[in-house]
């Protein structure tokens, strides 16, 4: 009997940082890392190496590894640390290297690499029509039309709307972000997370009606993944499924079956 292999991954989001190790197609390991947009290669590899000698596998048991990256100076330092630590090349997620996903961007390189992800993830499950709703930092609409990456949209995630709004408005000071207990607030903080949150779900559900309605295609699913996504759930009907490690598993896609596997010099520093 074949011995299933590991697979390192890696989602390097502007706020945040998912790593995640698979066993064949169940992930085992998965941490959240704050994203550091000046770290070196040396840091990656201290915080990475100390994680992975928690875990119950060894690093030569993993075989195989992938990153996407929506921040491009971090791409070399990270590549370089997985690949001195892993001893194996890294597969980078870009429109060059997506498993053939059909784009229908003009401009393929402009695309970030966890909206590909999300899509790629929802190809190989047999899926040719989807919406993926990507809560992070900032909120990604990637439609999935007839098999291919057909676009989508963004706007503001609920924390860049939060940050936006106490920077620009004197009174306005930062608050929990937190369910109320009713949409007409009777105190500022309660009003803050109002509009936030119930103006997000508001957005939310009219933008995914337009999507269908300009596609005609009332009854596409609807996933949802990223940061915010479990909060959200619950306080909307239009969300079908929602998968925290989908772009991680598209990612883990491209690690296995990718094509543009990246080789740094390792005495080379990255500045």
């Amino acid at each position: 009997m074949t011995k299933e292999q590991f697979t390192f991954v890696v989602d390097v989001g502007n706020t945040h940082t998912v790593l995640g190790i698979y066993k064949g197609e169940k992930i085992v390991d998965h941490w959240r890392l704050t994203t550091h947009k000046e770290t070196t290669s040396d840091e990656v590899m201290n915080r990475v190496g100390g994680l992975i000698r928690f875990s119950q596998i060894k690093p030569e048991e993993i075989s195989s590894v992938g990153i996407s990256t929506v921040v491009p100076v971090l791409e070399r330092p990270w590549v370089k640390a997985l690949q001195n630590l892993l001893k194996k090349p890294v597969q980078v997620v870009s429109s060059k290297n997506c498993l053939n996903c059909p784009i229908a961007y003009a401009n393929k390189a402009s695309l970030g690499a966890d909206r590909l992800c999300n899509v790629i993830a929802l190809r190989h499950r047999g899926f040719k029509d989807a919406i993926v709703i990507d809560m992070g930092t900032a909120t990604t609409f990637d439609v999935l039309n007839d098999g291919r990456f057909e676009g989508g949209l963004i706007i503001p995630g609920i924390s860049a709307s939060m940050d936006v709004l106490s920077e620009k408005a004197a009174r306005l000071m930062p608050v929990s972000i937190e369910w109320p207990e009713r949409i007409v607030a009777n105190n500022t903080d309660d009003a803050i997370r109002a509009g936030l949150l119930f103006g997000f779900i508001a957005e939310l559900e009219a933008l995914v009606q337009k999507i269908k309605t300009e596609l005609g295609k009332k009854d596409m699913p609807v996933f949802a993944t990223g940061g915010w996504g479990r909060m959200i759930l619950g306080h909307t009907k239009v969300i079908n499924t929602y998968d925290p490690y989908l772009t991680v598993d598209g990612v883990r896609l491209v690690a296995l079956y990718g094509n543009r596997a990246e080789e740094i010099d390792r005495d080379n520093d990255e500045v």
